[in-house]
């Protein structure tokens, strides 16, 4: 987990860096002595986890996870202070965990331990990665698709984002040039029936939605996504994208210039920001 730790007493962060820098679960991406900084490494890099003293100069604590919740609602709050009369900031905000300092070694272990169970909350058991070549993930665990077409189909109605796909667009895009007629029809029916087998071996058929009267769709709520992330904004995914969009399929190119260009622009923002 991307962590950072703000407390405005340099020796407790330098406590807490002795304690965690051999546990393997904590990636300690920033240490700050003031709120506002923190705040603004956090507007420009992923922060996963946040552990906060509540009582530091200008910006404190709780305003800081308010501030954190905005730019990230999934982000995990721990608030680090010695004094509990706080314990009403840490309902009030909604925060994860409170550790009372002093803290010993086995206080930051039991800490990293909650929050590796709280970052499970967020993340369905469907992933699917779209940036460099397609692949469907079930509990982190490479999902096996026996026929090409039908995991094509799924890629295209993953592009869709939810969207409607006809048997004569499934037709124009994936079997391009083919004319649409019953011999062709059937190639997308037997193709698709394959699809429904695979999700459901697999223990995938919820996230296909079949509309009989218009066609067949996925419901975006059963899945993750990278390409779904993108184009919420969400800075990790972007970062993630290196020019490479399901590049195994042809139809997709144009949503690489696209997706390409979304980075570029924000690339161009960050830089004016730090220069």
């Amino acid at each position: 987990m991307k962590t950072i730790f703000v407390d405005d007493e340099i020796w407790m962060l330098r406590q807490f860096i002795a304690e965690c820098s051999d546990i393997p679960d904590i990636e300690l991406v920033g240490q700050f002595t003031s709120a506002e900084e923190a705040l603004e490494y956090a507007r420009n890099n992923t922060v996963e986890f946040a552990l906060l003293d509540i009582e530091m100069p200008g910006m404190n604590g709780v305003e800081l996870a308010r501030e954190l919740r905005k730019l990230n609602p999934e982000v995990i709050i721990v608030f680090v202070s010695a004094h509990s009369e706080y314990l009403a900031d840490f309902i009030n905000i909604k925060a994860d965990y409170y550790v009372i300092k002093p803290y010993e070694r086995q206080d930051i272990l039991d800490v990293i331990k909650r929050a590796k169970l709280l970052s499970g909350r967020f993340r369905k058991r469907i992933f699917i990665r779209t940036f460099g070549s397609f692949d469907v993930f079930l509990d982190g665990r490479p999902v096996y698709f026996r026929a090409a077409k039908a995991k094509e189909l799924l890629a295209l109605m993953v592009d869709k984002r939810g969207a409607i796909l006809t048997s004569q667009e499934a037709l124009s895009r994936i079997w391009e040039g083919r004319s649409y007629d019953s011999n062709s029809a059937s190639v997308y029916r037997v193709n698709m029936k394959k699809l429904k087998d695979i999700l459901k071996e697999e223990g995938l058929e919820e996230i296909l939605v079949d509309d009989n009267k218009r066609g067949k769709y996925l419901d975006t709520t059963k899945f993750d996504c990278d390409l779904y992330d993108f184009l919420d904004g969400d800075r990790k995914a972007i970062n993630s994208f290196s020019g490479e969009y399901m590049r195994e399929y042809s139809w997709a190119e144009p949503r690489t210039g696209y997706l390409q260009a979304i980075k570029d622009e924000y690339t161009s923002k960050r830089a004016d920001v730090s220069s």
